[in-house]
């Protein structure tokens, strides 16, 4: 009998950042590795969803939120309290929390499913095009992220990545102690867990990268081919970047946020260097 493939879907949902959940969850049931199975973790600390009743292919966890930015810095020690569980999958992946499955992906979209192949990366989709000392890698060398200006070819995103269940829990068991270290020394690395995660991968050569335009953030409208769209969390239909972490009460409206925003721009220049650079990465 045939057995699907197994896969792990990791969402860190706590405080305001619960307003996405539902987009995220809806679109990856519709558009995302249809002939698996998967099996969504959500770590909240949202009362309405911890109280709910239990569901198929959901299992909420209690997370209380960490405040910024020891949410996202500290998500490789989240992940690890579910271990047990995850290592019984096939594959894992996390997605950040403003995901949304704007497009079909297919498993051999995503998946590592060539022996070479453990880890899945994907660049980071605003500064993929920028020369690797543009590149905002960790340059503090006390640090555990710490990459010098003359090391580096690609800067992955921290909002999308995973792997074979036993290669991607053993990076978070590493990139959990590297984080911790830094925390003793009172340090913090620049870009949080992204910044640990460019470092860890810097010279492995097990990674599949996803193409550049796989991903596109909510402005970015001229990649049609994405697959991945990361909404902007400054928008005022969330309530603005800083309402959302928290940072303040205060809800941007949506005369504020056109004030601060202005008119959309074509930015062709910019266009212009990533279409040139998709062609060589």
């Amino acid at each position: 009998m045939y057995s699907k493939t197994k896969v792990a879907i990791l969402y860190i949902a706590t405080g305001r950042y619960i307003t996405f959940w539902d987009f995220f969850y809806k679109s990856a049931e519709q558009n995302l590795l249809l002939n698996s199975s998967k099996h969504f973790f959500v770590f909240t600390d949202c009362k309405e969803l911890l109280e709910s009743d239990i569901e198929k292919n959901i299992t909420y966890i209690k997370q209380q939120k960490l405040g910024w930015p020891y949410d996202t810095l500290m998500r490789f020690n989240i992940f690890l309290t579910q271990k047990d569980q995850l290592k019984k999958f096939d594959y894992i992946f996390f997605f950040n929390a403003n995901t949304e499955i704007i497009k079909n992906i297919k498993e051999e979209d995503l998946l590592p499913l060539h022996s070479d192949e453990n880890l899945v990366l994907t660049h980071q989709p605003h500064v993929f095009h920028k020369n690797k000392k543009q590149f905002t890698y960790d340059r503090n060398p006390l640090s555990n992220a710490y990459i010098p200006l003359s090391q580096g070819r690609y800067y992955f995103t921290g909002a999308l990545n995973g792997g074979k269940s036993v290669n991607f829990l053993e990076m978070c068991e590493h990139l959990n102690r590297n984080t911790k270290e830094d925390l003793d020394q009172n340090i913090i690395a620049l870009w949080h867990d992204e910044s640990h995660l460019n470092k860890y991968v810097l010279d492995r050569t097990d990674v599949k990268i996803l193409p550049p335009y796989f991903t596109r953030g909510e402005k970015e409208y001229w990649k049609k081919e994405a697959k991945v769209m990361f909404s902007d969390k400054s928008h005022y239909r969330f309530g603005g970047h800083a309402f959302l972490r928290g940072e303040t009460d205060q809800y941007i409206d949506q005369i504020e946020w056109k004030a601060l925003n202005g008119k959309p721009k074509k930015r062709i220049s910019f266009r212009l260097k990533q279409y040139i650079k998709s062609f060589f990465i």
